[in-house]
């Protein structure tokens, strides 16, 4: 109903996999070779990176890719547990965790996995955080920026709006936007809030979300940009997943690293709901062409160090758009 699927999400083999892994690391090294010389700066305190000290690993999360399955895995893999969580109406990383009709006995609800305390970067000293960045594999996973943002969207102002108090983020914006002398936004605003196509002006249209996004106007980990959440010029990651292969991914990177663990706690080979339909024809084929353009700027350096296409994804949204540019 909502996604497309992404060209794959399985590999044929070993070999298969381990090539186009080769070509991810590639990829974002020789963008951070040209764009941050090495030693440039350190990376900060970021609390989104968390380490893992019995399993030696690393890794960032990025809300809407994949990350309560990352969790889930990588808490499970520290502390020899096997925990498993309930999704029950939840069947993808947005949907609400509130039905528990579908719950099996022993099973967690979704956001126990949220509740937990990871260790960041935070909790170690300068030199700790320089031996585990040194010497711990280290991964992140990521997702085709527009597709994230669209989910992101979906899940917080359509699914669960409550949970990031939606009216809170109309009024912020709104108040950003009073506060500019810019009337060209103030404007450009209004005749969206004029085409609205439903009855309740205090729900965030996704129009009216892009256009925060693209103005900067409100920020949140949830639509942050890659770049900003794991800096990835400062790390040198290791491993690079996608969330459409993550399956696949997670079980190579576990191959390379010599790290056991049994199939029950592994990521499931399963198209995932956020695939199903178009994302480009179903939400931005509805947008017109000159507002989603400035989300490029936004977003680019994401789409450069991880090989995805802003060119390619409006291309897909114009085989199938909705509203003419």
């Amino acid at each position: 109903m909502l996604f497309s699927l992404r060209p794959r999400e399985t590999w044929e083999n070993l070999t298969e996999a381990e090539t186009e892994q080769s070509r991810r690391i590639t990829m974002l090294n020789a963008y951070c070779a040209r764009n941050f010389p090495k030693g440039a700066s350190k990376p900060s305190r970021n609390n989104h990176i968390f380490i893992f000290d019995k399993i030696k690993t690393v890794y960032c999360y990025i809300p809407k890719t994949g990350c309560t399955t990352m969790k889930l895995l990588l808490y499970n893999l520290e502390h020899n547990e096997t925990e498993k969580l309930s999704w029950g109406f939840r069947k993808v990383d947005w949907l609400p965790s509130d039905d528990k009709s579908n719950r099996t006995s022993g099973e967690r609800d979704v956001e126990w996995i949220h509740r937990q305390k990871f260790k960041s970067l935070e909790d170690y000293s300068e030199e700790e955080v320089s031996l585990r960045l040194a010497t711990y594999k280290k991964i992140i996973v990521v997702r085709d920026p527009l597709e994230r943002l669209a989910s992101a969207w979906f899940d917080k102002f359509v699914i669960t709006p409550e949970r990031v108090g939606e009216y809170a983020f109309v009024n912020r914006m709104r108040r950003g936007l009073d506060s500019l002398e810019d009337r060209t936004l103030i404007d450009e605003l209004s005749k969206i809030n004029e085409e609205r196509t439903d009855n309740d002006p205090k729900r965030v249209s996704f129009r009216e979300f892009l256009f925060a996004v693209s103005h900067r106007k409100v920020e949140s980990q949830h639509w942050l940009s890659f770049d900003r959440l794991c800096t990835p010029c400062k790390i040198d990651y290791d491993f690079v997943a996608h969330t459409d292969t993550i399956a696949s991914d997670i079980r190579l990177f576990l191959k390379q690293n010599n790290i056991t663990a049994n199939e029950d706690v592994l990521p499931k080979h399963q198209s995932r709901n956020v695939n199903n339909g178009n994302v480009f024809k179903d939400f931005y084929g509805r947008v017109p062409i000159d507002e989603i353009l400035p989300l490029q700027k936004v977003f680019q350096k994401d789409f450069d160090m991880f090989g995805y296409s802003f060119e390619e994804d409006l291309a897909k949204r114009n085989e199938n758009h909705l509203v003419g540019s």
